[in-house]
């Protein structure tokens, strides 16, 4: 019966696992919600996976690989478990209930004429049933489907934070890594000119202190390169263990930060962020909350039940099954509470201020999305134009440091002009390949905060037109 029951609530709310209609959910908590975004952008494209947006293979490989071993994951998914039975624990109270008991005795007991023993074999059947004819039982089994709905949820975005924690760290890995090769290629391109130095202070071309200077900059290159290792090792590390793997500092990583090739589709509407997993499970809690109070606002109604129980008692076993000597009865039974110490008044005022705590948490949650995508959407452009500053930097100062070195061997310029144009080149591929990481893991954070990859707004609008029943039928208090 109980399997029955979580399936028809299960059905009956299927829709509240589609996009959720924020405006209608919130208008009670005082949060107006924009149709679009502040920020928009300047072009639109289909909806593609997000990770395709990368075109890293080996980065969707370790995403599958960090989904099936992640031992976070693996504790969200028996959280997610738990609520599934407990919402059948719930739901087998709005079926019969049966019960069999057996039982044998001997008893022994003096008489006049000696000892009188006898034996007693007893066995009975019972079953009760609730009706609910006020639907308190159902409220509360809603209630648990809703907390199970919202532990799906709780998975899903679970799931989803995962994956965007191991692309940034890949990101981070693999930057690092670039950072590595771009100190060895200093201190290698350093200790070049150290000769060069040398060789014009032997020609009487240069100084003692030209010297001196350029011999401390190979060593500070070579310092660089051994912090730049130990952030390469450390990075590394933390991305294994997100994997579940044991942190050896041995995964295998690609050679250069991939490029995003696709901007983000204009005039995405403000309803999509009603797809993400943590926003649709507090919606969800919200909804269990409401079912809880409906449920307590019932409290002082009476309770009908019916009970029956029939059973069969004999001296000897070999009679238990003669069933002319069956014993039944059947009862119908009416409860109902008169005074229990204001027990009920605060049962009902609990759940109220348990609906009004979820609406606002829902409220919180929402605004912290809208915040995170505004935030997202404004740094696309930013960095963006961010990085081809840095780029063109980059290229006119690698100019500048071949200019300056043929200045410096004509004898034009002095040592510290040309050690400064070196120091500002470095200083700008390595702000370089920072901006390029940056700029993907925004591009992840974007993902994450709207809970997926991009979709037209007429894809959205037509998907919200056939998912916009209100999740949670009572009213708030």
């Amino acid at each position: 019966m109980k399997g029955w029951i979580v399936a028809v609530a299960l059905l009956t709310m299927s829709g509240c696992s589609n996009l959720l209609p924020l405006q209608n959910d919130l208008s009670q908590s005082g949060l107006k919600i924009p149709s679009q975004w502040s920020q928009q952008q300047v072009l639109s494209t289909a909806p593609q996976p997000w990770l395709a947006d990368f075109e890293a293979p080996l980065l969707e490989a370790l995403i599958r690989e960090a989904v099936d071993t992640n031992f976070d994951l693996r504790s969200a998914a028996a959280r997610l478990r738990m609520a599934r039975a407990q919402a059948d624990v719930v739901a087998a109270d709005q079926g019969v209930q049966l019960g069999a008991t057996g039982s044998a005795s001997r008893r022994g007991a003096p008489v006049a004429r000696g000892r009188l023993t006898e034996n007693s074999f007893d066995g009975s059947l019972s079953a009760a049933w609730e009706a609910d004819i006020w639907g308190t039982l159902a409220h509360r089994t809603r209630a648990a489907v809703l907390d199970a709905r919202a532990s799906e949820k709780d998975l899903a975005a679970a799931r989803l934070s995962l994956a965007a924690n191991v692309a940034t760290a890949w990101f981070d890995a693999v930057e690092s890594r670039q950072q590595v090769e771009l100190a060895r290629h200093t201190a290698q391109n350093f200790s070049e000119n150290l000769q060069i130095v040398e060789q014009a202070y032997r020609r009487g071309l240069g100084s003692a202190l030209d010297v001196r200077l350029e011999r401390a900059n190979v060593a500070g290159a070579e310092a660089q390169l051994a912090a730049r290792r130990v952030t390469d090792d450390a990075t590394l590390r933390i991305l294994e263990v997100l994997l579940g793997r044991y942190p050896r500092a041995e995964l295998e990583l690609a050679v250069q930060l991939p490029v995003l090739k696709r901007q983000v589709p204009a005039g995405l509407p403000a309803e999509i962020l009603g797809r993400r997993p943590d926003v649709r499970a507090a919606a969800l809690r919200l909804a269990a909350s409401d079912e809880r109070f409906n449920a307590a606002r019932k409290n002082r109604l009476p309770n009908i039940s019916l009970s029956g129980a029939g059973g069969l008692s004999s001296n000897e076993l070999r009679r238990l099954l003669d069933f002319n000597a069956l014993l039944w009865n059947i009862a119908a039974n009416l409860t109902a509470p008169i005074f229990q110490g204001g027990r009920l008044s605060a049962a009902r005022e609990l759940a109220r201020s348990e609906s009004a705590v979820a609406l606002s948490d829902y409220a919180q949650v929402v605004l912290v999305a809208f915040r995170e995508v505004e935030t997202a959407l404004a740094a696309e452009d930013l960095l963006g134009g961010q990085e081809q500053a840095l780029r063109n930097e980059a290229k006119e100062l690698d100019a500048a440091v071949e200019l300056a070195l043929k200045r410096y061997r004509s004898g034009l310029i002095d040592l510290i002009t040309w050690l400064e144009a070196r120091r500002r080149a470095f200083q700008a591929h390595s702000a370089l390949l920072a901006i390029q990481n940056r700029r993907l893991q925004n591009r992840v954070s974007l993902y994450l905060a709207l809970g997926g990859e991009f979709a037209p707004a007429s894809d959205v609008a037509t998907y919200m037109k056939t998912t916009k029943p209100s999740l949670h039928p009572g009213k708030h208090p």
